[in-house]
């Protein structure tokens, strides 16, 4: 399996902002056997995430992408994505619920800003990867002999689901494909019986 990493956000393009986020991935994924042909580090400039995606998905089985989930304007990478892979978004409810209260949790009385609900938005078919550390779930896509792999980019965040979520499941696929199933690692039939697939 060969993977991609892409690390989104402007900042990371500045010479103020280290990109920890892919050497952690990389140790991750070479820890599974997985090997990492490609890395990249791309602005939020929706054409610039658009190219970079569209380049991973000719070369890459695996893509995981850091950052861009969050609730600004510039947090773009989940429309990207969505928009390239032809999938619409829809509100999952299960995670605003979750958004609203950890909003009331850190301060009690405290309502979510409406710029939130943004968070909640989820590509057709993806897979929801819950993260108790923030307010942005990870999200899993399979398209077309591709899975596509979008976390947050707060470090903290993004290890803890990594760890929990995601190496859980690529560690399964990868022993699975050991044994010959090589179509098995694209295959949703082979997530944990508590994913959430939005249709």
């Amino acid at each position: 399996m060969r993977a991609e990493i892409i690390a989104v956000g402007s900042e990371l393009l500045t010479p103020f902002r280290l990109d920890t986020n892919s050497l952690f991935l990389t140790a991750q994924l070479n820890q599974l056997g997985i090997r990492v042909i490609h890395k990249a580090v791309v602005g939020d400039a929706p054409d610039e995430m658009r190219s970079s995606f569209r380049h991973a998905l000719d070369r890459a089985d695996l893509i995981i992408s850091s950052g861009g989930l969050g609730p600004t304007d510039d947090d773009r990478t989940r429309q990207t994505v969505a928009e390239l892979l032809d999938r619409k978004l829809h509100t999952d409810e299960h995670i605003l619920r979750h958004i609203k209260e950890r909003f009331q949790h850190f301060r009690p009385g405290r309502v979510m800003p409406e710029i939130n609900a943004r968070q909640a938005l989820v590509p057709e078919g993806a897979t929801v990867l819950p993260n108790p550390k923030g307010t942005a779930p990870g999200l899993w896509l399979e398209a077309n002999g591709h899975i596509v792999i979008l976390l947050p980019g707060v470090p903290a965040e993004l290890q803890g689901l990594f760890e929990a979520e995601v190496k859980p499941r690529l560690a399964a696929l990868r022993a699975l494909s050991r044994y010959g199933n090589d179509d098995s690692r694209f295959s949703s039939r082979h997530s944990a019986p508590s994913d959430r697939v939005v249709r």
